[in-house]
């Protein structure tokens, strides 16, 4: 299930290779497809810091609450009834925009709050790099820190409106200030230079006119500082992955893992730990092996799977009733 989206870019050094337009090299595609599918898998992650149980994008309520046309855009009422719904609504969705736009097209998979990353032990190996908000000033900071394929650091903020945002609206401006209000600074306590990425949708909504398009508006923009910032311990680049890690360690049943993941400390070597391993025999994925196990899908305890002989044997409570679930694998 895929719908469009306008987009522009502002300020990047080069257009991403999935969004360069064919026809004009050099230049950007002016909308591109959003798979519903993977847009709910980063709602959920954002707001729970778990990949849905049930991936199925029909579960995703604001899917429900979309017109049944290719364009991105609302039915009446759909970002929310009242005010507090509606900006409640909008800020969620546009961090789930944010987050699928990171990894979709910029190779960023890896995505941490800026909170965690300050307080994680990981930095102290860091050669003395530290980050601070500033305080002298009111205001929002950045939302996350963000590691791509690379290794690169970055910073990401994410937005959502039914407002203009043009990139010289005097709202773009007040997003790119945010950007001033976060530093990472050198063991002397001068501030380097961090890349980062502004991310702000615009909604349509039925209401609307015709001529008006959900959009992605996507800047590039750095901090404030005199050089530019390079992880060469590589310890930040771990703090963010081992954030961005740690929920699904709790979801596998590894508390102490977890914990350890999320904070940056060191498990003792006198634990041990059970995990399940599996191999699938899928031509496609034969020799590899997860760590991982299944949910029922109706929540009533009843297990879809048993095991007779050392094989895995289905056996549903009703075999006759094919729209039955059968599980969902976290591996």
């Amino acid at each position: 299930m895929q719908k469009s989206v306008k987009l522009a870019l502002n300020k990047f050094p080069a257009v991403p290779p999935s969004l360069e337009d064919p026809a004009k090299p050099g230049s950007a595609v002016p909308e591109i497809m959003v798979d519903l599918a993977d847009l709910y898998h980063h709602y959920y992650l954002q707001s729970f810091d778990i990949a849905p149980p049930d991936p199925d994008p029909a579960h995703f309520e604001h899917v429900r609450l979309l017109e049944p046309t290719t364009p991105f855009r609302f039915q009446h009422n759909g970002l929310g009834a009242n005010r507090t719904k509606k900006q409640n609504n909008s800020n969620e969705l546009g961090e789930a925009f944010c987050r699928w736009f990171l990894d979709r097209h910029l190779d960023i998979s890896h995505v941490a709050r800026i909170e965690d990353v300050r307080d994680h032990c990981a930095l102290t190996v860091a050669h003395g790099v530290s980050v601070e908000k500033d305080t002298t000033e009111d205001g929002d900071a950045p939302d996350y820190f963000c590691v791509g394929s690379s290794g690169e650091v970055s910073l990401a903020e994410a937005k959502g409106t039914i407002t203009s945002v043009g990139f010289n609206t005097v709202q773009f401006a007040k997003w790119r200030k945010q950007f001033d209000r976060v530093r990472v600074l050198d063991p002397s306590g001068a501030p380097m230079s961090v890349k980062g990425y502004i991310v702000a949708m615009r909604w349509a909504v039925h209401t609307h006119s015709d001529k008006i398009f959900t959009k992605l508006s996507a800047e590039d923009p750095q901090t404030p500082g005199e050089r530019q910032f390079f992880d060469e311990s590589g310890a930040f680049s771990t703090a963010v992955r081992s954030l961005h890690y740690a929920p699904s360690l709790a979801k596998l049943r590894q508390p102490v893992l977890s914990a350890a993941l999320r904070t940056g400390t060191l498990v003792s070597g006198e634990l041990g730990f059970s995990i399940t391993i599996w191999e699938c025999l899928l031509p496609t994925m034969k020799g590899l092996r997860f760590v991982g196990g299944y949910f029922p899908s109706d929540h009533s305890g009843i297990l879809p799977f048993d095991f007779e002989n050392g094989k895995v044997i289905m056996q549903p409570k009703h075999p006759f009733r094919l729209d039955q679930a059968s599980g969902t694998f976290l591996a």
